[in-house]
């Protein structure tokens, strides 16, 4: 549904939160509206409202690609600010991630989380996603440096087979689930001991394989899947860059 402010000629969009995965309500939910990335802030108790973006990130600070996909199409086809309300109309492009529940959407109302600054709510957000049944993430120098050691494999393997489209067509569960995992290590690697020796080498790695393909990808057009595909390369880069 699309709204039109008479007086600024803005256009805004209205669309479900439904459209949001109830990983990304959590984490919008548990942040002080005062650190989230983007302009943007909680719409009552029941939605969220955001101004529309061309490219993921700002300041250091990224969007979950589900929230991103919705406000770079907005953005793409003319409209300022996106309003995810929990009783909006849903759009056919987009993934429905849960059904209505009587008159709106039940996540919305749930019991508030605790307010977190956006790190702090990203990290227990990737924790979360890494979890295996019900065993947690093990967050220590080995674990992580097996994970990013995987990510660099699977990357480059992939990209050896498709050296001609780069890294624009990789699954973006399995980018996700990298961003996930170097989210986890820039919040616990510690430079004064050895311990994260190996874990820093792996990102090392993975941090300049990603720069090379960002780097090529310069002037290349890209569709809104590579555009998203780019914003998760960007926010894994930015995670793994190295100390000062």
């Amino acid at each position: 549904m699309t709204q039109t402010d008479n007086a600024t000629c803005q256009k805004l969009l209205v669309t479900s939160t439904r459209h949001l995965s109830e990983r990304t309500v959590s984490l919008l939910r548990a942040t002080d509206p005062y650190h989230w990335p983007y302009g943007g802030g909680p719409h009552n108790k029941s939605g969220f409202f955001y101004r529309t973006m061309k490219r993921n990130g700002c300041a250091g600070g990224f969007l979950p690609i589900d929230l991103f996909e919705v406000l770079v199409w907005a953005g793409d086809n003319e409209y300022h600010s996106v309003l995810f309300a929990d009783n909006g109309p849903t759009i056919e492009r987009f993934e429905v991630y849960r059904q209505l529940e009587s008159y709106a959407d039940g996540v919305m109302w749930e019991k508030p989380c605790q307010q977190l600054d956006y790190e702090r709510s990203q990290r227990d957000s990737a924790l979360n996603a890494l979890r295996v049944g019900g065993r947690p993430f093990e967050v220590s120098p080995e674990t992580i440096a097996s994970a990013l050691e995987a990510a660099l494999d699977a990357v480059d393997q992939y990209l050896t087979l498709n050296e001609e489209e780069g890294l624009w067509d990789f699954p973006l569960v399995s980018l996700q689930r990298i961003a996930d995992v170097a989210t986890i290590y820039k919040g616990e690697r510690s430079y004064k001991t050895g311990e994260w020796d190996e874990s820093i080498t792996a990102a090392a790695e993975l941090h300049r394989l990603l720069s090379f393909e960002i780097e090529r990808s310069k002037y290349r057009t890209l569709d809104l899947q590579q555009r998203l595909a780019h914003s998760l390369a960007e926010q894994i880069r930015y995670l793994l860059q190295e100390p000062l």
